[in-house]
C-alpha cells in the first residue's frame, strides 16, 4: 500500500498523465463555455436578441448538462471514461460548426444549448472522478491540475476568440473553434486510461467494502451541505462570468479590451486552482473551501463599488483565483468523504447541484438587467447567494466512514 501511494511522487507515475488530459479537456471544453460572453452582445446587434433571451440559451445548456453530468458519472464508474469522451469531444466540435449557420433563436438553444452541453457534461465529471481514482496522497494537487485547464480555457480561449471575431467575424470564428475541438480531442481520448481494476484494493488506503454507495452518500448530511453550498456558489459565480464583458462593454471598454480582462479571470483561476489543490492535501479541505468561498464574498462587493479600469482589472485576477480556488478542490471531496466505489455517480450529482446554480445566475442577471437596465442589483444578488454558500460549507463535517454520522 505505501509503495504504491509513494508511487504517486514520481514524475512518470501515470495518473499524472491522466491528470494532464484532464487540463486539457477542462481547458477546451470550458473555454468554449466562458467564449460565450465573448459572443453575447455581437449575437444581439446581429440579430437584436434581448439579453434575457441570449443567457436563456446558457441556462438551457446548464439545464441538460446537469441531466448528463448523472448518468456520464454512472458510465465512468463502470466502463471508464473513453466511451463518455468520444461522443462529448464530438459533440463540442459540432455545436461550435453548427453555431456557425444560426439565423433564429431555436438554433441557438439546439445548438449551444443542447449540442455543448452534451459535450461539456460528459468531460468535468468522467475526468475528475477518473483522476480521484488514480491518487490517494496527492489528490488535492491532482485535482488542481486538472481543473487548472477551466482557468486556462478562459485566460486563452476568450481573448483568441474576441480577436478571431475582430479579425474573421463571428461565423468563422465558430467554425475554426469547432475544428480545433476535434483535433484536441484525439489525444486527450487516446491518453486518458481508467485506474487498473487489478491495483484497486492494494493502491488504496481504504478498503472498498468501506466505500459508499450512492444511496448511502445521498442520506447523510454532508452529501447535502457540499451540493447545496455548490448550487449557490455557481450562481453567483456563474451570473458574473456570462455578464462580465456585457458589463464592462457598458462602461465603455472595447471588446477586445473586456476579452482581456476576461483572459485575467482565467490568470487568476489558473492560480487559484493550483495552489487551492495543493494547499487541501495540507490543511482540511473544508478550510480550503472556504477560505475560498469568502474571498469571493469580499470581491463581489469590490465590483459593486468598482469604477475604473484598473479595478475591473484587479476584480477580474482576484476573483479569478477565488473561483478557481473552491472548484478547484470540489472534484476531491466526493471521493474523500465517501470513497471511490460511486465516485463518479456521486460527483455527478453534486455537479448536477451546481448547474442548478449556473442555470439560474445568468438568465436572472439578463432579466434584472432588462428591467433595470443596470447590473447593480444582480450584483446584490450574488453576494446574497455567496453568502448562503459559505452558510451550507460551514456545515462539512469530517470525511464521512461507515457507522459515522449518517
Amino acid at each position: 500500500m505505501n509503495d504504491s501511494i509513494n508511487q504517486e511522487s514520481r514524475v512518470l507515475y501515470y495518473g499524472w498523465t491522466v491528470a494532464g488530459m484532464a487540463l486539457l479537456a477542462n481547458l477546451f471544453a470550458y473555454g468554449l463555455v466562458y467564449a460565450f460572453s465573448v459572443f453575447f452582445k455581437t449575437l444581439s446587434h446581429e440579430f437584436g436578441w434581448s439579453r434575457s433571451a441570449i443567457a436563456g440559451a446558457f441556462t438551457a445548456y446548464a439545464i441538460i448538462h446537469n441531466v448528463f453530468a448523472i448518468p456520464a458519472g454512472r458510465i465512468t464508474d463502470r466502463f471508464g471514461p473513453r466511451p463518455v469522451l468520444i461522443v462529448s469531444g464530438f459533440c463540442l466540435g459540432l455545436s461550435m460548426v453548427l453555431m456557425s449557420r444560426i439565423s433564429t433563436i431555436w438554433e441557438l438553444y439546439l445548438y449551444y444549448g443542447v449540442f455543448l452541453s452534451l459535450g461539456v457534461g460528459g468531460i468535468y465529471t468522467p475526468m475528475m472522478a477518473t483522476v480521484s481514482k488514480w491518487f490517494i496522497k496527492k489528490r488535492g494537487m491532482a485535482i488542481g491540475i486538472a481543473t487548472a485547464g477551466l482557468g486556462m480555457g478562459s485566460l486563452v480561449i476568450s481573448p483568441l476568440t474576441a480577436w478571431l471575431i475582430a479579425s474573421f467575424g463571428w461565423r468563422m470564428t465558430y467554425v475554426v473553434l469547432g475544428i480545433i475541438s476535434w483535433l484536441f480531442f484525439i489525444p486527450i481520448i487516446k491518453f486518458t486510461k481508467p485506474f487498473p481494476l487489478e491495483n484497486k484494493i492494494e493502491n488504496h488506503h481504504e478498503d472498498s467494502s468501506r466505500d459508499f454507495t450512492f444511496l448511502e452518500a445521498f442520506m447523510t448530511r454532508n452529501f447535502w451541505a457540499f451540493s447545496f453550498s455548490l448550487l449557490f456558489i455557481a450562481l453567483a459565480v456563474w451570473a458574473i462570468i456570462v455578464h462580465l464583458i456585457p458589463m464592462l462593454t457598458d462602461k465603455g471598454m472595447s471588446l477586445v479590451a473586456a476579452g482581456r480582462t476576461a483572459g485575467l479571470l482565467g490568470a487568476g483561476g489558473l492560480l487559484g486552482r493550483i495552489f487551492s489543490g495543493y494547499l487541501s492535501d495540507r490543511i482540511k479541505r473544508q478550510h480550503a473551501l472556504l477560505i475560498a468561498f469568502f474571498l469571493q464574498l469580499i470581491l463581489l462587493i469590490w465590483l459593486l463599488i468598482s469604477h475604473e479600469s484598473w479595478m475591473f482589472f484587479c476584480f477580474a485576477f482576484f476573483f479569478g483565483i477565488s473561483y478557481g480556488g473552491w472548484s478547484g478542490v470540489i472534484g476531491a471531496f466526493p471521493a474523500d468523504y465517501f470513497g471511490i466505489k460511486a465516485n463518479g455517480a456521486i460527483l455527478g450529482f453534486s455537479v448536477s447541484m451546481a448547474g442548478i446554480g449556473v442555470a439560474i445566475g445568468p438568465y436572472l442577471g439578463g432579466y434584472i438587467f432588462d428591467r433595470t437596465n443596470s447590473y447593480h442589483y444582480m450584483l446584490l444578488v450574488c453576494i446574497f447567494s455567496t453568502i448562503i454558500a459559505i452558510i451550507f460549507a460551514l456545515g462539512l463535517g469530517s470525511p464521512s466512514r461507515k457507522g459515522r454520522q449518517k
